[in-house]
């Protein structure tokens, strides 16, 4: 409560706070429904959404890592920022002035893989702005703006259940991720503090990209966010699935998937607040390892209870392991990346993205091979894989990019 506190108090990690919700009201409206929207209600196959996706994927990949180079290099953040928020306004109002599958491609392809370069930025802003504190509290700061992101999949998808059961329309989505970016504008036009008038200090690194790309292909670096990137992709690979396994089955609905999805990520917040103890107990990468296993079993677990009213108990284990995968990868980049915040920030979202990737692969050939529960099952196995091999590499310590 005392780091909650301190965090309304200060004007910057206030506002970080307040960009967070708005990030996650999209990010967990889109997460949840784009691929029931996509496939039930725009009518494209199981392998075109799968490419719809992996393209995305693959140019927010692209806009994080320049994005985050270039902020470091100019220092630059604000203004990169209303960039982006404005593509995630043109991608949500698109879909939601035309209904149309030709906007949901663009949307999905071009314009919110550019917002997405704000999830990372906006953690590294957190991390910047928690500087002018001691460092034992810019652990307890970081920690808080975790769970805050948590928040809206918390409050806003049990929203949408009751608004769907209500009847209302499920391209609704688009419109009230517009406003959320809309709100994000707002931020950083009329109330963050212009570039290099904030309270930390904030210097550009003056690295050109070819310079910036040679440091984070450095092997240590590179094979740890690979791994991180299988990790991560487990959660991609739920996000894809759930919504289609759980609506699949008869009397259920958009309504029970966005319930699910809800109470998962509300039970995540404990999760992420209790993750500092854990950590210092037995490490970071024990922890995350630990998280990624129970995480694989869930995931394991999912479409064969789904037909059933025994889903439910895969609560704990999902919320456990989608705390630790929603937490310990980016405080893992961020950790690794220490001394370059913006191009760290982008990290952690090339990680995410890196995920979404993957998790587009495993669930075009899964659908293929054999349905959605293959899919879960090659998620499953990907991210015991990865969590066992970090742990390996990890024996001596994580690389420190200096």
């Amino acid at each position: 409560m005392n780091t909650l506190r301190l965090i309304l108090r200060d004007r910057s990690l206030r506002l970080v706070a307040l960009g967070l919700i708005a990030f996650g009201t999209l990010a967990s409206s889109m997460g949840t429904y784009q691929s029931l929207i996509g496939i039930d209600r725009f009518g494209f196959s199981d392998g075109e959404y799968a490419l719809i996706f992996m393209a995305g994927s693959v140019l927010s990949l692209i806009a994080s890592l320049g994005v985050g180079i270039l902020t470091d290099r100019s220092a630059k953040r604000r203004t990169m920022a209303r960039a982006m928020a404005f593509a995630g306004i043109a991608g949500s109002f698109g879909v939601t002035l035309t209904h149309s599958p030709v906007a949901f491609v663009f949307a999905h392809v071009l314009f919110f893989p550019a917002f997405s370069t704000l999830f990372g930025q906006l953690f590294a802003l957190a991390r910047l702005a928690a500087t002018v504190y001691p460092r034992a509290q810019r652990t307890a700061i970081q920690t808080t703006i975790r769970a805050v992101f948590c928040l809206p999949f918390l409050v806003v998808l049990p929203l949408w259940a009751v608004a769907f059961n209500a009847g209302v329309d499920l391209l609704a989505v688009y419109f009230v991720s517009g406003v959320a970016a809309a709100v994000l504008l707002a931020i950083f036009v009329f109330a963050w503090p212009r570039d290099g008038a904030t309270a930390w200090r904030d210097e550009a690194s003056g690295l050109t990209f070819a310079a910036a790309l040679g440091e984070l292909a450095r092997g240590p670096v590179l094979s740890r966010l690979a791994l991180l990137s299988g990790i991560q992709g487990a959660n991609a690979v739920y996000m894809i699935t759930v919504g289609l396994i759980l609506n699949a089955v008869p009397g259920r609905g958009p309504g029970d998937v966005g319930m699910f999805v809800g109470v998962v990520a509300g039970l995540e917040m404990p999760v992420i607040l209790a993750l500092p103890l854990l950590t210092s107990r037995i490490g970071l990468t024990p922890a995350l390892t630990a998280g990624a296993l129970i995480y694989g079993v869930f995931l394991f677990a999912l479409p064969f209870l789904g037909p059933y009213p025994a889903v439910w108990l895969l609560l704990i284990p999902g919320s456990i392991g989608a705390g630790v995968l929603a937490s310990l990868p980016l405080l893992y980049v961020q950790e690794m990346m220490a001394q370059r915040p913006g191009t760290g920030g982008s990290l952690v979202s090339l990680v995410f993205l890196g995920g979404q990737v993957m998790s587009a692969g495993v669930f075009a050939l899964g659908s293929a091979l054999g349905g959605y529960g293959v899919a879960t099952t090659m998620g499953a196995v990907i991210v015991a894989v990865c969590a066992i091999t970090l742990l390996l590499v990890d024996r001596r310590g994580m690389p420190v990019q200096a």
